[in-house]
Order: structure tokens, then sequence, then C-alpha cells
């Protein structure tokens, strides 16, 4: 979980870095990150609880 939310974060910060050169930091922050945080909480989440399923399944084949 830590090392996908750490990607997360990074992947955060550069687009983030990347549109407040466009647009500004402030309207970057809050179009660019604020509406994608509870998504890409969710999807580290649910990819998280995956991972010993699928560890489970890789054994078997």
């Amino acid at each position: 979980f830590n090392a996908m939310l750490v990607g997360e974060v990074v992947m955060m910060a550069m687009g983030f870095a990347w549109l407040a050169l466009l647009i500004g930091p402030e309207k970057s922050w809050q179009f660019g990150v604020v509406p994608f945080i509870v998504g890409d909480l969710i999807k580290v989440a649910l990819a998280a609880s995956l991972v010993p399923a699928v560890w489970t399944l890789l054994k078997r084949g």
C-alpha cells in the first residue's frame, strides 16, 4: 500500500508541477489535484487489497 501511495504522490506532484507552469499553482491544485485525490486513494486501496489474491494465483500457476 505504501509503495503504491508514494508512487501516486510522485505522479500527482509531477502533474501538478507541469500544470502549474501552464495555469498557475492555485488553479493547478484546484483543478488538477483535488478532484482526483479521493479516486486515487480508492484505486490504491483496491489495488493493495488485490495483491494477496494475485500472489496466491501466481503461486498456483
